[in-house]
C-alpha cells in the first residue's frame, strides 16, 4: 500500500481564550479604604447598571462559548422518496469548529406510523465505502439492497458514514484541504461517533435497543462500539470483521503492520489516498471494457481487465487490510475468468460506490487489535444480546469464532463457511436466500421492543 502524507503541518489548535475564560478567577481588587464615606447615588447607579452589563455579557459569552464546545450537531439534514414506500434522510453531523471533522447519519424508513416499526438497526460501513454499501443492488432498484430488504419488512435502519466520506481524491495531496485532522481518526473516532447516533435512536424510539452490525470494518467497529456500551444494544450482526484473533501466526504478522502504521504516524503520514481509487480503476475497467487487454502493471500479456479484476479479488495476498494467511477478498479463478460465488455486477456497483481515503490511524488500530491489544475488546464478556456472526474460512476466519468466544454472556450464531473469502457471503448471489433471510429471522427473535 502506497501512502502519502499531506504537506500541510498542523492540526486544530486549542482555544486558549476560551480555555482561560472558563478557568478564570474573579478576585476583588478593592482595598478598605478606596471608597470615599460619602455616597453619591447616581454615582453608585450607574455603576450598579455597568456591572450588570459586563455581567450580561459575561454570561453571553460563556453561554456562547459553551454553546461552540459541543461535540456534535446536527448541521444539516435532507429527506427523500427513495422508492414509493420508503423514505431516506441524510444527515450532516459536525465535529467541533474543523469542517472536515464531519459525518453523514442515514434512516430509512418505511411509510408506516412509528408504532409500526417491528424494531432498529444501525449499519455501520466497510473501510472502503459508507451507508452506500447496503444501499446498492445489481439491478438499480433500492428495494433490492440490503437496507431496502429490511426497510420493507417494517425495520427502521440507520445507518453510518465515516468522515473520510466526500473527500475528493487528490484533495489532501494537492493541499486544497486541510487533511490533518485525519491523524486523529480510528477505531475510538467512530465509536464515539455512532454513540451520538446510538442517542438518536434512543430519542426516535424510548425504550428500544437497536442491532447494531456490518460488514468488515462495520464488523470491526460494531465490535468495539458493543465492548464500550453493552448494555445500549439488543444485539450485533458480524460479518466478516474483526480485530481479535488468538492464532500466533496471526498476532506477528499485525505486530509487524501495527509497528509500521505508529512509525508512519509519528512521522506525520495519517492517510492513503491511493488505494481505493486503484480498486475502483480495476472494477471499472472489468465493467466497460471487460474483454480489453489489461493496461495494469503485473499482469500476463493478453489478460482482460475482467481478469484482472478477478485476480484482484481472488489472490491471497498479506497486507494490512487482508491480515492473515490464506486470507482472498472473493474466490474465483482469473484463468477461467469467473469468480465461485459473488454476483460479478453487484460487487462491481459497490466498489463503483467506494471512497477515495482511509484514515491510517484506523488500520492500525485494527492490525494493533489483531496483534493483541485488547482496547476495544476487554468488555466483551459484558455484552448480554444477542451476537450474529458471518465468517469465511479465507476472511478472518476462525478470528470471528476466537472474538465470539469472548462474549461469555451473549447469544450467538455462527454461519461458518470455509469456502469463502472475505466478501462472498455478503455478495453472494444467492444472498438474498443464504444470507438476508437468516437474518431477518434473528432480528425477528432478538430486537427490543418497548
Amino acid at each position: 500500500m502506497k501512502l502519502k502524507t499531506n504537506a500541510k503541518a498542523g492540526g486544530i489548535k486549542q482555544n486558549h481564550n476560551q480555555a482561560t475564560a472558563y478557568g478564570l478567577k474573579v478576585k476583588s481588587c478593592v482595598k478598605p479604604g478606596d471608597w470615599p464615606v460619602t455616597i453619591n447615588h447616581n454615582q453608585t447607579e450607574r455603576r450598579h447598571l455597568y456591572n450588570l452589563a459586563l455581567a450580561l455579557v459575561l454570561i453571553s459569552t460563556l453561554l456562547a462559548g459553551a454553546a461552540s464546545a459541543q461535540p456534535y450537531q446536527i448541521v444539516h439534514s435532507e429527506t427523500a422518496a427513495v422508492t414509493n414506500n420508503l423514505t431516506r434522510m441524510v444527515s450532516t453531523v459536525q465535529d467541533g469548529g474543523n469542517p472536515l471533522n464531519r459525518f453523514f447519519m442515514h434512516r430509512v424508513t418505511k411509510n408506516v406510523p412509528e408504532h409500526a416499526f417491528r424494531g432498529a438497526i444501525l449499519l455501520l460501513p466497510p473501510l472502503g465505502s459508507g451507508f452506500q454499501n447496503y444501499e446498492v443492488s445489481e439491478d438499480n432498484n433500492y428495494d433490492n439492497s440490503f437496507v431496502g430488504f429490511f426497510a420493507n419488512r417494517g425495520f427502521d435502519v440507520w445507518g453510518y458514514s465515516q468522515r473520510v466520506q466526500g473527500i475528493v481524491a487528490g484533495s489532501c495531496e494537492s493541499g486544497g484541504i486541510d487533511c490533518s485532522p485525519m491523524a486523529d481518526w480510528g477505531l475510538q473516532t467512530i465509536v464515539n461517533d455512532v454513540a451520538f447516533i446510538r442517542q438518536q435512536i434512543g430519542l426516535t424510539h424510548p425504550g428500544q435497543k437497536p442491532v447494531v452490525g456490518g460488514l468488515s470494518l462495520g464488523s470491526i467497529a460494531s465490535v468495539a462500539v458493543i465492548n464500550a456500551a453493552p448494555d445500549d444494544y439488543a444485539g450485533a450482526l458480524l460479518i466478516e470483521g474483526t480485530l481479535f484473533d488468538t492464532d500466533t501466526q496471526v498476532r506477528a504478522i499485525n505486530q509487524n503492520f501495527c509497528s509500521q502504521f505508529d512509525a508512519l504516524l509519528a512521522q506525520g503520514v495519517y492517510y492513503d489516498g491511493q488505494q481505493l481509487p486503484a480498486f475502483k480503476l480495476v472494477a471499472q475497467l472489468a465493467t466497460v471494457a471487460p474483454n480489453a487487454p489489461s493496461p495494469l502493471p503485473g499482469f500476463p500479456p493478453g489478460f482482460t481487465n475482467h481478469q484482472a479484476f478477478v485476480a484482484f479479488l481472488s489472490a491471497s495476498n498479506i497486507s494490512p487490510i487482508t491480515p492473515r494467511p490464506n486470507y482472498f477478498l472473493a474466490a474465483g479463478d482469473a484463468q477461467q475468468d469467473r469468480l465461485f460465488f459473488v454476483n460479478d455486477a453487484l460487487i462491481r456497483a459497490n466498489i463503483a460506490q467506494f471512497v477515495d481515503y482511509v484514515a491510517v490511524r484506523t488500520i492500525r488500530d485494527v492490525n494493533c487489535g489483531l496483534a493483541g491489544d485488547r482496547t476495544f475488546t476487554n468488555n466483551l464478556q459484558n455484552f448480554k444480546g444477542a451476537v450474529y456472526v458471518v465468517a469465511g474460512g479465507h476472511g478472518f476466519g476462525t478470528g470471528m469464532l476466537d472474538t465470539a468466544a469472548l462474549m461469555t454472556s451473549a447469544s450467538k450464531t455462527i454461519n461458518f463457511v470455509e469456502a469463502f473469502g472475505h466478501v462472498d457471503a455478503y455478495f453472494e448471489g444467492s444472498h438474498r436466500q443464504n444470507l438476508d433471510q437468516p437474518i431477518l429471522a434473528w432480528l425477528e427473535r432478538v430486537v427490543s421492543h418497548p
